[in-house]
């Protein structure tokens, strides 16, 4: 049996049987957490490509699938990947009937998650481009509310992620021409170009970031913090394959000072924005968007500590933006308004909530002691050695999202009758209480599970 038929082909089956089975949304969330979580397990316990006991038994998993004159390769490398994607992916289907989630959900995000696999096995991989563009679609049942019309986030976010396919597949044409006449200068520039364009698209690389926060705005809060999360996620690990595929494109003297600008440049207007924002939905988008940046920021800096902070941090991203969403999945289901006044006062009535809520906003914002301030300070401190305008621009950034942190703080505080009025309930608390948990649990002791997550970098030969 092959990796790709496991970890790819019968959970597409699986995804789409579920989907008729969304009329029982308790068995579809049980059914498809179970299998998620048994598929993080499968990657965890064997590895491919090499013989491994079951009992009595030798058990074999092959690497290659071939489709249609394609491939599907699934390397032992990759094992890291399918842990934390399907992991992560059990653990966000588990919540959303707390987050009260549309009921095809659990469906749907399960073949988005298999379809961002798919995109990092396929071969060659600018394949990838129209796999992506099919879990794009495939969102989109999930983030349009019916019988409401499509609003402005979500029709850009369809444009600007469909734009992006073209942009790869010629950009993989003209360097596939690059690898055949290397002294092409043209034809250098002109893969480069399409190739930036591309990832601009995806990643919402400023100026093409309009659509984020207006999602975030739009759709439901957990829907789309899910995109946000798995969907980068796949793109930058699609990133590092053109980056260690191509040699010439990681010998292009401009591309780490590129990548500096645009990550500085994204850190700062998001914080920027951000420190003018009363909206929740929309502040998580900007927030996204710092994040992405300081990414790219860690990938500017071309040395063994950016690959590895840009590796550690995939935990600590997926699990604040998840709490994140899932708090204001919980607020919007309680009835409150999801901006700064509608919560004044609320830490009296939803302590819990509004502990999850501060802790994920100071969380991104990079506050000590939470999990990925030692990432932003790794990143700062790698940045210093190269551009102190760099670093002043980013730590502006900080700060704007920081002082909106602590508005909102200022806000939830106040209450005109200050008295305990306890309405939340317990069971939903406690998914909260856990992610509040996680979070500082990683910021005290950032090496837990830090050798483990890069391993996601073993299969990048060619990378510093």
């Amino acid at each position: 049996m092959s990796a790709p038929l496991i970890w790819i082909i019968i959970p597409f089956v699986f995804a789409v049987a579920a989907f008729f089975l969304q009329n029982w949304p308790r068995l579809t969330t049980i059914l498809t957490t179970t299998f998620s979580l048994l598929l993080a397990l499968l990657a965890w316990q064997f590895p491919l490509g090499q013989a491994s006991r079951l009992g009595p038994w030798t058990v074999e998993i092959n690497t290659t699938l071939v489709i249609l004159g394609r491939q599907l390769v699934l390397i032992d490398a990759e094992r890291t990947f399918l842990i934390l994607l399907y992991g992560f992916g059990g653990l966000w289907i588990f919540a959303a009937r707390v987050a009260k989630a549309p009921r095809h959900f659990p469906a749907l995000g399960l073949a988005v998650i298999i379809l961002s696999v798919a995109a990092i096995a396929v071969e060659p991989f600018l394949y990838a481009a129209p796999i992506i563009e099919l879990a794009v679609l495939i969102s989109l049942a999930m983030l349009i509310k019916p019988g409401k019309p499509v609003g402005r986030g979500i029709l850009r976010y369809i444009i600007f992620q469909t734009l992006a396919m073209p942009c790869i597949l010629f950009a993989g044409w003209a360097a596939s021409g690059v690898e055949a006449n290397p002294s092409d200068q043209v034809l250098l520039m002109t893969a480069a170009a399409m190739l930036g364009m591309g990832f601009a698209f995806w990643l919402a690389v400023f100026p093409f970031h309009t659509w984020v926060p207006h999602l975030t705005d739009e759709a439901h809060p957990y829907v789309a913090g899910f995109m946000l999360t798995f969907l980068p996620a796949t793109v930058f690990m699609l990133a590092l394959k053109f980056l260690d595929g191509f040699g010439w494109l990681r010998e292009l003297p401009a591309l780490p000072q590129a990548l500096q600008i645009t990550g500085v440049v994204m850190v700062a207007t998001g914080g920027l924005w951000a420190l003018f924002q009363t909206s929740l939905p929309r502040l998580l988008g900007y927030a996204v968007i710092m994040d992405s940046g300081f990414s790219l920021i860690a990938l500017s800096l071309g040395n063994e500590i950016g690959l590895q902070t840009f590796a550690a941090a995939f935990i600590p991203r997926m699990a604040t933006i998840g709490l994140w969403s899932l708090v204001l999945s919980q607020a919007r289901a309680n009835g409150l308004e999801l901006t700064f006044s509608g919560m004044r006062g609320q830490m009296y009535r939803y302590p819990v909530l509004i502990a999850g809520l501060v802790t994920s906003v100071f969380c991104m914002a990079g506050l000590p002691l939470l999990a990925i301030s030692p990432l932003r300070q790794a990143i700062l401190l790698g940045l210093v050695e190269q551009s102190l305008p760099a670093v002043i621009w980013t730590l502006v950034g900080m700060a704007g999202l920081l002082i909106s942190g602590f508005r909102l703080l200022a806000d939830l505080v106040r209450a005109e009758e200050p008295g305990w009025q306890i309405k939340e309930k317990l069971p939903d608390g406690l998914l909260i209480l856990g992610g509040i948990m996680l979070l500082v649990v990683l910021g005290i002791f950032p090496r837990i599970g830090f050798d483990s997550v890069l391993n996601l970098l073993a299969g990048f030969t060619h990378l510093p």
